[in-house]
């Protein structure tokens, strides 16, 4: 009778203290309210007549979704098993009790998801501490003050509202991110194979998505046009310079044949800078390398604006750097004039193209990969580009890639 009677009390204190209707309520009011309709809360003590008024209090706030629990072994099953958005946890339990609970949770991961309100007495301070440094959001004192208990339980409830769709945020823009990535893979050409040459490719993007930019366009008359470049800055604004870029490599390079004349790479150099510099206020450019090579005759012209030199393996096994026929990187100064060069690839010799992904990886203690370390991968007549990655990643030991890999190599088969 004593007991009805105290929770009677109670229920019309509770009354003081609920949330306005919405009718009437402000913006904040309802946004809470539409919170505390959303949430499902779980209660978990082993004294009924505290679960009884905890109940009471969360349905004057307008949480109509409760879960309950004797002690801290069902709670837990229930904090597994169900989707909770708060917990109000009673330390001092039978069979478990809450410090156990927060210590699995947290072990689980589940702790950085949902939040938890420790319960305790005003003499357990000691035992506040503890399961605030176990990972507890808020603590409330026994007996409970209704004017407390509100405001902090709908402080967590906000917050972990908030915490929620930043999540469902973040998921979101990560997919995002997985599709662009798909988008930009799909950009690279397949390794290709013929009687007379074979050229291979990859590319590692530092992050979801990268401004390296690498291709493999084969022409009319046994004519190749290859292509690697590097876009000034990281993320997406990068990747979609690089897919710019690469639009606009492909449209000159069918347009230059269309006219019925041999392709010029600095007449694609030109119109491609052109474009680029045009209202390039962010002074965003583009390192690259282009070539032509000419399978029958095995002469290779080339052109490199800024990007790194591409190296050559001879039929000696000599390493030699295709240093000529510079200019400015692109979308730098719209009237740069680019002059090409050429070279020639005999049967059994293979041209390297790389990014400075590769040159410039960061190993623990500082130190860059290096071309000297290349030349050695080169000499040694490795032609899987995968192992080269490999042992880039060996010398970063584990250190993030600072910057977008991509590599390709042409082989001049032997007869």
């Amino acid at each position: 009778m004593r007991l009805a009677a105290w929770l009677e009390i109670q229920n019309m204190q509770d009354s003081i203290h609920a949330l306005p209707s919405n009718e009437s309520a402000p913006p904040a009011h309802q946004r809470l309210s539409q919170i505390c309709a959303a949430a499902r809360v779980l209660i978990v003590d082993d004294i009924e007549a505290n679960r009884t008024l905890l109940r009471r209090r969360l349905r004057r706030l307008g949480i109509e979704e409760i879960l309950e629990a004797e002690d801290g072994a069902s709670g837990l099953a229930l904090i597994r098993a169900s989707n909770i958005d708060l917990v109000l946890l009673d330390i001092m339990m039978p069979v478990m009790n809450g410090f156990e609970v927060l210590e699995i949770i947290a072990r689980e991961g589940i702790l950085s998801e949902v939040p938890v309100i420790i319960i305790s007495a005003l003499d357990e301070m000691d035992a506040i501490v503890r399961g605030i440094e176990l990972g507890a959001e808020d603590f409330l004192l026994k007996p409970f003050e209704p004017t407390l208990l509100r405001a902090r339980v709908l402080a967590t409830l906000e917050k972990q509202h908030l915490r929620s769709q930043q999540r469902q945020a973040l998921a979101q823009a990560q997919m995002e991110l997985l599709e662009a990535r798909s988008l930009q893979m799909a950009l690279v050409p397949n390794e290709y194979t013929d009687p007379q040459i074979a050229v291979r490719i990859i590319l590692e993007p530092a992050r979801e998505i990268g401004g390296d930019l690498v291709d493999h366009i084969p022409l009319d008359d046994g004519i190749h046009l290859l292509v690697l470049g590097d876009v000034s800055g990281k993320g997406a604004g990068a990747a979609l310079v690089m897919a710019r870029t690469h639009a606009l490599i492909r449209s000159c390079a069918v347009l230059g044949q269309a006219d019925g004349k041999a392709l010029q790479l600095e007449n694609i150099a030109m119109a491609v800078n052109a474009a680029l510099s045009k209202d390039n206020d962010s002074c965003t450019f583009v390192t690259t390398f282009f070539a032509l090579f000419d399978t029958g005759s095995g002469e290779l012209s080339y052109l490199r604006c800024g990007h790194v030199p591409p190296f050559v393996r001879r039929r000696t096994g000599a390493v030699e750097r295709l240093e000529l026929a510079g200019g400015l990187p692109l979308g730098l100064v719209s009237d740069t004039i680019y002059q090409t060069a050429s070279t020639r690839l005999d049967p059994g010799e293979t041209l390297l193209l790389i990014s400075d992904g590769v040159t410039e990886a960061i190993s623990a203690h500082g130190e860059f990969f290096g071309e000297e370390d290349i030349f050695r991968w080169l000499g040694e007549c490795r032609h899987d580009l995968g192992n080269l990655v490999k042992r880039v990643r060996n010398f970063e030991n584990g250190m993030p890639p600072t910057d977008d890999l991509s590599a390709l190599t042409l082989t001049r088969h032997s007869h």
